[in-house]
């Protein structure tokens, strides 16, 4: 799947979840879209920005490069568009790592997988 929303619940960097249809949400819970940078995942982020709900708070928008390169400009254009309905986005670097490991908490054993788990970080806590 290109497209991905969780929510996070704030002072549990720990736990992340994808909220099931219709599921209210809790007091202090973020909502945050997952998408790799291809122009599919693009036009995928778009139509689900498109349907957000006005009572559910603006999500973060996380994207993951799949390779080492820039994503490609029709990508980074429909995002830059959506910027005004996101609470902010934040691009994470291509990490060969995370195509290797079994379990995800092998990959913060890896020293570039934690600069960008304390990267992302920074950004969704908005330091």
């Amino acid at each position: 799947m290109a497209v991905v929303p969780y929510l996070l619940a704030d002072g549990r960097p720990d736990i992340a979840h994808y909220p099931a249809t219709g599921e209210p949400l809790g007091m202090g819970v973020r909502p945050v879209v997952v998408a790799d940078t291809t122009v599919y995942a693009a036009v995928c982020v778009e139509r689900m920005i498109n349907a957000w709900p006005e009572v559910v708070p603006r999500p973060w928008l996380v994207l993951t490069a799949e390779a080492p390169i820039p994503s490609p400009p029709a990508a980074r254009f429909r995002i830059r568009a959506l910027g005004a309905r996101l609470a902010g986005t934040v691009t994470l670097p291509y990490l060969p790592v995370l195509r290797t490991i079994d379990d995800p908490a092998e990959a913060l054993e890896h020293k570039p997988v934690q600069a960008a788990a304390a990267r992302l970080r920074r950004h969704l806590e908005g330091n």
